[in-house]
Order: C-alpha cells, then structure tokens, then sequence
C-alpha cells in the first residue's frame, strides 16, 4: 500500500518518493557456538529456507511501544521473541518462526513430509494426525517440531525459560501451505500470507532486522552466520506491456516517459524500451 501511495505521489507531484525499506540490518556472528544445519528434503513444497542461532537471549515482555503497535492491529502481545515474529510478519508480509534451539535434536532443521496419520501435538496442545501431504519441520532425527508456515509445536516453541533459538525465514509453495492449512482448520497469519505467494527474493532481509531486532530487545547474540538455502533461484517472470492494452485499459494515453517513472516506482524492471511496447521484469 505504502509502495502505491508513492508511486501515486511521485508521478502527480514530480518528485521521486520511495519506500523507506529500513530492515537491510547486515548482521554477523560473534561466534559459531550453535551451528544448526538445513536439509530440504521436499525442494518443491519449500524452495528457499533461511535462518539463524541467536544465543544468550532473555524471555520476556516487548517493550511497550511494540506492545502499541501490536495491540493498535488487534495482536495480543505475548513475549519479546514471538512479538518481533508478529511485528516483522505485518511490517514485511514476511512469515518468521522461533524454535527452542535446546529442541533441535542433532542440531539438524529437515523440510520434509512424514508418514499418514503421524502424530503431533500444536501449541493449542491438540494432538493432531498428519497427512502424508502436510510439509513438516523436523529436527535430526525426524521428529516433527513444525507444521511448515501454518502452525507451531507445543514442545519446539519459545517458553519463558529458553535463551537458544533457531529463528527461521523461509518460502514455502502457496497451495500446499492452503490444503494444510483448510485440512486442520489452522487459519493463522502466517497461513494467509504464504497461501497468496511470499516474496521468495526478501527471506535473508527479514531474518537479518529480525536477528537485530532481538538482540537489541532480548539481549544475546549471533552464534551463526546465516543458513540460505536456496537450490533454485528464481527467475524475475518477463511480460510484454503494449501501449495500446494500456490505453484500452484505462481509456487514457500516457506520454512512454510516465509509463516508465510510474512502473519503475513500482519495482517494475523495464528490460527492453520499443514505441509502442516495453519487456518488464515482474518485481517478485
């Protein structure tokens, strides 16, 4: 919304008006004490996962203006870590999850399905049986810690005494987050915002102002480098913009050069500049 209000202003008055896009927070790691590996078993169903260990943190309430922000939307704040989950996922459209890194057993994150009717208990503490078609998060030795992008264990979540997470930024296909997410009746924002597309290009800057955002509220520090694991980038969609559709479109003819300014403040790439139609790159 905000990216079209400035296009709106940039071209009504003539002045390049952007999107301030603060969370590019470059972060590093003070040391490599907790070293979490990542295996995407099911490349399809999650085709770009990142993350990171924090380690030292301290469990408690936000602070009292992110409490505002949160409760000004309708989020009832919980504690520091899941609240910056919340605020990062509404400020960005960006899902994040928090695991206990104490709960990753062999210090392995795997992206799988597991077999029908696997059972597994979800923070609401329901007992929920699996379908072979659900994507899991597991740890080393296939337990189930996560029901990918749509709802998280009742025994891999952030609890008052942890102070090790695992905090993951990840992309994940958009049908099967929904038949998941309608199978179990667990309509949750994270669902809501993966069953329409995440932007598979913003997982490793959502997760580097998120790490800094806990740190600086929940003390800690960076204990790995960032984990993206990516196996095939995505290509940007090219499509054709013919002057003419425009006009038909909107009954209105615009001068080439307001074309241009207009979808360039949208994020559009212009590829190839003709008379009569322009090659964009699609913004992800």
């Amino acid at each position: 919304v905000a990216q079209d209000i400035c296009a709106y202003l940039s071209h009504h008055d003539n002045q390049d008006i952007r999107v301030k896009k603060y969370y590019n927070n470059a972060i590093g790691a003070t040391s490599t004490e907790k070293k979490i590996s990542v295996a995407i078993e099911n490349k399809d169903s999650c085709q770009r996962y990142s993350g990171i260990s924090i380690s030292g943190i301290k469990v408690g309430a936000s602070p009292q203006w992110m409490q505002n922000k949160l409760l000004a939307i309708g989020q009832k704040p919980i504690n520091n870590i899941v609240d910056i989950t919340n605020y990062m996922l509404h400020d960005t459209g960006q899902p994040l999850h928090a695991f206990d890194a104490d709960k990753i057993k062999d210090g392995i994150i795997r992206i799988k399905n597991l077999p029908q009717d696997t059972l597994f208990t979800t923070l609401d503490n329901k007992q929920r049986k699996l379908s072979n078609e659900d994507l899991m998060i597991c740890d080393g030795e296939n337990n189930p810690l996560c029901i990918a992008g749509v709802y998280g264990g009742a025994d891999s979540g952030i609890k008052p005494f942890t102070t090790s997470l695992f905090l993951e930024s990840a992309w994940f296909n958009p049908v099967s987050i929904r038949k998941t997410s309608f199978r179990h009746g667990l309509r949750t924002d994270a669902a809501a915002r993966f069953e329409k597309n995440a932007d598979i290009s913003n997982t490793v800057r959502v997760l580097e102002r998120a790490a800094a955002l806990i740190t600086e509220i929940a003390g800690g520090e960076v204990t790995s480098s960032i984990i993206d694991v990516y196996p095939s980038p995505g290509q940007k969609k090219e499509i054709l913009f013919q002057y003419t559709y425009l006009k038909k479109l909107s009954g209105k003819r615009y001068p080439a050069g307001t074309v241009n300014r207009i979808l360039e403040s949208l994020d559009f790439e212009i590829l190839k500049n003709g008379p009569d139609k322009i090659i964009l790159a699609v913004p992800f």
